[in-house]
């Protein structure tokens, strides 16, 4: 299967509040979210929240994307019908915070989604040049970690 990725210029930024929430609905298409769920929103502190979502509490926080990473909204464009047919992905629009919600606890840096976006940092580590200018202990380190 090949997933096409559509990027046309990303200015435009989302005016709206964007939500991960811990929930599958099978509807696929807009709601007025403003309306039926932002208005039940209750704020603890700076960055933390509770709501509910058809009766079940909700725990959120307002989740900043990583420095140097831009997020991206993609609408299938191009339906597929079988798992081995091409995808076709449009980018609508682009964000750079959103509310991270758990249901009945409140989020934290053992959640799935902190530990994934961790690994920008630990890849970053990984991949940036070595600095030459080691001092003696770490370089005799360096020679016995090579043999």
């Amino acid at each position: 299967m090949t997933t096409l990725l559509k990027v046309p210029n990303l200015t435009k930024e989302i005016s709206s509040e964007l939500h991960f929430m811990p929930a599958e609905i099978q509807y696929n298409g807009s709601a007025n979210v403003k309306s039926y769920f932002e208005t039940n929103i209750r704020k603890k502190s700076e960055n933390k929240m509770t709501a509910s979502l058809r009766g079940r509490p909700l725990h959120g926080t307002k989740f900043e994307v990583p420095s140097g990473y831009t997020g991206v909204i993609f609408n299938e464009s191009k339906k597929s019908v079988t798992e081995d047919d091409e995808r076709e992905l449009t980018a609508t629009g682009s964000f750079d915070s959103f509310n991270y919600w758990n249901l009945d606890r409140e989020p934290s840096h053992g959640d799935r989604l902190h530990q994934a976006l961790t690994w920008i940092d630990i890849a970053k580590a990984l991949h940036s040049p070595v600095d030459n200018s080691l001092s003696d202990s770490q370089g005799s380190l360096k020679s016995e970690a090579s043999i």
